[in-house]
């Protein structure tokens, strides 16, 4: 086990430093994807759903928050434009979200559960807290530089 995993580091694929930003953007996003949809699964098992839809944009605004800071987290100084790609990290967020779930309502419901409004203010909610994540991130990170000096 431990060579199959050896020699999958090893693999030039990973030696391209896009293909690594590209994963580590991707584990971003994906991170804060499947907190929103786990935790919306688990409120429509406890709460009515008309309930639970009430939650989704704090939701999303804490997971996005949660992208945005994981981004700077895993990307450190590879990033030129850091808020720039925390603010895409945090829409797409939303996006793949709002996807899953109106497909998810759909299926089990035969309802959406959103307006277009609703997307609109979701997707504003992940831009902002993703973009607050990836600042207190930059902030984190300088003061714990501070301290080490």
């Amino acid at each position: 086990m431990k060579s199959a995993i050896t020699l999958m580091l090893n693999w030039e694929i990973f030696e391209n430093k896009k293909i690594v930003l590209l994963y580590q953007i991707a584990s971003a996003v994906l991170i804060g994807v499947c907190g929103t949809i786990l935790v919306v699964m688990f409120l429509a098992t406890i709460l009515p759903l008309s309930k639970a839809v009430n939650f989704i944009p704090w939701l999303i605004g804490f997971n996005t928050a949660m992208t945005g800071y994981c981004l700077v987290e895993k990307t450190r100084a590879s990033l030129k434009h850091r808020y720039m790609a925390s603010i895409g990290a945090g829409i797409s967020n939303v996006l793949i979200t709002a996807g899953v779930l109106i497909g998810l309502s759909v299926y089990t419901t035969g309802i959406n559960l959103f307006s277009p409004v609703d997307l609109l203010i979701f997707l504003v909610i992940g831009a902002a807290c993703s973009e607050f994540g990836a600042w207190l991130a930059a902030k984190y990170h300088k003061l714990n530089m501070a301290k080490k000096n």
